[in-house]
């Protein structure tokens, strides 16, 4: 859940989340449509999918309890050396260094060189040749770095290490974020009887693993549809990632649409159903 997206969405989000899913075993009988529902909010869907898949192979293969070893993990769908290490580290407090982009820039600077990830796991194991408390240190090592160690105005006059950091109260040139792209964009309610219209295969690409509310971009879909009787029902800005798209939302009722790719579901089973937080707000 913390790939990409903030700890205080993630801390919203998790205790409703857990009490669904409170171990592997409690997704035997879920599909993947009811973690979408739960994942809703979060963005990134694809790290749902391969949650989904994970806990598959650790109910079949592992009788439900995560794998220890580093092999076992990173065979999982979604784990790369980063979470692997982070899962033994924190999850099991046994020996690995689970280097963030956070440590990674620390290090770095300690000894004024870019380092790759092996080098750093190579310089901390010849550091600590003793046993320590791995999860403590792994989760000092991220905190201390987000916290003083900044990327664009590290706290050197704070830092611990500054007497031998070699980069402390150098100059960092303010990192621009990344542009923002600005779009516009229309959805359509369609609704007959007290159904809803959604479709299986969008041109709008940002929730591949829901269904969709048609948009502008769904072109060869509205050619079916009577536009000129829609109706404006709402407008509002909304961001996902660096895009910020203008979006406008039109209601056309009582259409009746034979096309493979629509989807009706019933008002009254909107709220069961996995939507992504702009389909939310544009429904609710």
């Amino acid at each position: 859940m913390l790939q990409q997206t903030t700890v205080s969405t993630v801390e919203n989000k998790l205790k409703f989340y857990l009490k669904k899913f409170p171990d592997f075993e409690s997704y035997k009988n879920q599909t993947m449509n009811s973690l979408l529902n739960s994942w809703s909010g979060l963005g990134y869907y694809n790290r749902a999918e391969n949650l989904y898949q994970s806990i598959k192979i650790i109910n079949s293969q592992y009788k439900s309890k995560l794998p220890e070893k580093k092999t076992d993990l990173l065979n999982l769908p979604g784990i790369g050396e980063y979470t692997a290490s982070a899962i033994i580290a924190i999850g099991f407090n046994k020996k690995a260094f689970p280097i963030d982009v956070n440590v990674r820039r620390l290090i770095s600077r300690l000894v004024d060189n870019s380092l790759l990830d092996r080098d750093i796991e190579n310089i901390l194991e010849d550091t600590f040749k003793k046993r320590i408390n791995y999860r403590n240190f792994a989760e000092s090592m991220m905190d201390y770095s987000s916290l003083i160690c900044k990327k664009k105005l590290p706290l050197c006059e704070e830092c611990i290490f500054k007497y031998f950091c070699k980069s402390a109260f150098k100059n960092f040139k303010e990192i621009r974020n990344k542009q923002t792209i600005k779009k516009n964009i229309n959805f359509y309610i369609i609704e007959n009887n007290g159904s809803i219209c959604f479709i299986k295969k969008p041109n709008f690409q940002f929730y591949k693993k829901f269904l969709h509310l048609p948009s502008n971009l769904d072109k060869k879909f509205l050619k079916k549809l009577f536009l000129q009787k829609k109706v404006n029902y709402k407008s509002f800005n909304y961001s996902i990632t660096n895009h910020r798209f203008e979006v406008k939302v039109y209601y056309l009722k009582h259409l009746k649409i034979l096309d493979n790719n629509c989807v009706w579901i019933k008002r009254k089973d909107l709220k069961r159903t996995a939507l992504p937080s702009l389909f939310k707000k544009i429904l609710f």
